[in-house]
């Protein structure tokens, strides 16, 4: 048997090798989804409801007709991206390879956000910037967030700290805030840093939907 002929199988092995290991490579990437906080959760920053406040049970019974428009959410640069950022000290980010966002950070801050205050106000009037046509024409209230930080440390505190905006039909300014909202995270990594993430942003939105409850319908 010649050389050629021993060389055919010896490279249909290695070829086959080399395939398995292709498959056996896994991604190591973490995707991760802002979402309703634990049942049960309890924190500085997540504090019960204000008086007059609707309670679940109780919003059924009460809807409201109000329309109203969560977004544009305004994120600062260094937060606009798949990667999410963690803070390693007062001046010093690390922008993480493996663990990433399942969608834009704008993008689900507004649907935390409006899924809060639709719950909170209550309406399921609610829609998620941006808007076309018939819905543009029907908003009364138009909740305008900046963000101008929003990170922490897998094993410590996250911070979350904006200015929003209400604005009326026209466009005008009825309300604005500022509001700062620190949330612990129980255990290390970023699972639990998510999670506290989540409960700041629902603190914000009971902050906002307690201010449009008390503008004029």
């Amino acid at each position: 048997m010649g050389r050629r002929t021993l060389m055919v199988p010896l490279l249909i092995g290695l070829a086959t090798s080399i395939g398995l290991a292709g498959c056996a490579v896994t991604d190591p990437t973490q995707y991760y989804a802002l979402g309703a906080a634990p049942v049960g959760s309890s924190t500085a920053g997540n504090a019960p409801s204000p008086a007059g406040a609707p309670t679940p049970s109780s919003m059924a019974a009460g809807e409201s007709t109000v329309a109203i428009g969560v977004g544009p959410v305004i994120v600062p640069g260094y937060l606009d991206r798949v990667q999410i950022v963690t803070r390693t000290a007062d001046d010093q980010v690390e922008i993480s390879t493996f663990n990433r966002w399942a969608e834009p950070l704008q993008d689900g801050i507004a649907r935390v956000l409006a899924e809060e205050i639709a719950a909170r106000v209550p309406t399921q009037r609610v829609a998620v910037f941006p808007w076309r046509g018939v819905v543009a024409q029907t908003i009364q209230y138009q909740v305008v967030v900046a963000v101008a930080r929003f990170d922490g440390r897998p094993n410590g505190d996250i911070t979350l700290d904006t200015r929003w905006r209400i604005l009326g039909r026209k466009g005008d300014e009825v309300v604005f805030r500022r509001s700062t909202i620190i949330e612990s995270a129980p255990s290390s990594g970023y699972a639990p840093m998510v999670a506290a993430m989540t409960r700041a942003l629902l603190a914000l939105g009971q902050q906002i939907a307690s201010e449009i409850r008390e503008l004029p319908r």
